[in-house]
């Protein structure tokens, strides 16, 4: 693959990757009546990046970050039904909606089934698991403390890449993806409460945050928190990239480049 860090190379794995999941999860039928699964263009660029460190055949990280990402957009499509309210006229669109999420489901085990990849299946295995039981713990409200609740939201948006990085012994590289992760979901959290004064993620960190009721519980007050938590994990993300400089190497200005890009165009879709 050459370097690394291409930003060409890498824009070329995205446009492949993107291309089938399209042709993964087309369905006609449900495609009229729910919206089309959205991919996290953050984590599959992260995917891409982990794959090329570990050296593999460009076909291979094609497959390997199709099969993740469709796995990640099952997850998050049976999540919808899982924090959509129950209203009437609803029930339809929960059933297709479950169904789409079983659709995607199959897709990524039929590639996997046909790569014969057993051992890559028993690894993404086990990073579903850890995803549907650290999302159980969160939506029951079980943390005792906010560490609890930040380890468990690093788990759900961190457990399938994590997978990849022990399958190929890229130990690393876990606590920059991990961190990485959780500062990409506080950000969507933040953006989510900006359009509708709602989060599941704001409302557990005002939880553990004001135990003591010492402040009073306002948007202001709300935002404040999340920018302590993005200002802070900022921090931890930029020390780990200067404590290991292999990491800052491959990284590097090119995948940021990306990444921020991509954060770009999020907001003016947003703005828009």
């Amino acid at each position: 693959m050459g370097n690394k860090g291409d930003v060409m190379a890498i824009q070329e794995l995205l446009d492949s990757v993107r291309k089938r999941v399209v042709e993964k999860t087309s369905n006609h039928y449900l495609q009229k009546h729910i919206s089309n699964p959205i991919l996290d263009e953050h984590k599959l660029l992260l995917t891409i990046f982990v794959l090329l460190q570990a050296n593999i055949k460009k076909q291979d990280i094609i497959t390997y970050a199709t099969t993740i990402t469709l796995i990640q957009i099952a997850l998050d499509t049976h999540e919808l039904v899982t924090n959509e309210k129950m209203h009437e006229g609803n029930e339809r669109n929960r059933q297709l909606t479950v169904l789409a999420g079983d659709l995607y489901s199959g897709q990524y085990y039929k590639i996997l089934a046909e790569i014969e990849d057993f051992k890559m299946l028993k690894f993404l295995a086990e990073g579903i698991k850890e995803v549907n039981e650290n999302k159980i713990f969160f939506y029951h409200h079980s943390a005792n403390k906010i560490e609890q609740v930040i380890d468990s939201l690093k788990n759900i948006e961190g457990a399938l890449i994590q997978k990849l990085i022990d399958y190929y012994q890229l130990d690393g590289w876990k606590a920059f993806v991990a961190e990485l992760l959780f500062l990409h979901r506080i950000h969507k959290e933040k953006e989510l409460f900006f359009h509708t004064n709602g989060s599941i993620v704001v409302d557990a960190f005002i939880k553990y945050e004001n135990e003591n009721k010492l402040i009073s519980i306002n948007k202001k007050n709300k935002v404040a928190v999340l920018d302590k938590y993005i200002k802070e994990t900022s921090s931890r993300v930029e020390e780990l990239l200067a404590d290991l400089p292999a990491l800052q190497t491959d990284f590097g200005e090119n995948i940021y480049q990306l990444w921020n890009e991509m954060n770009k165009q999020q907001l003016y879709v947003e703005e828009g």
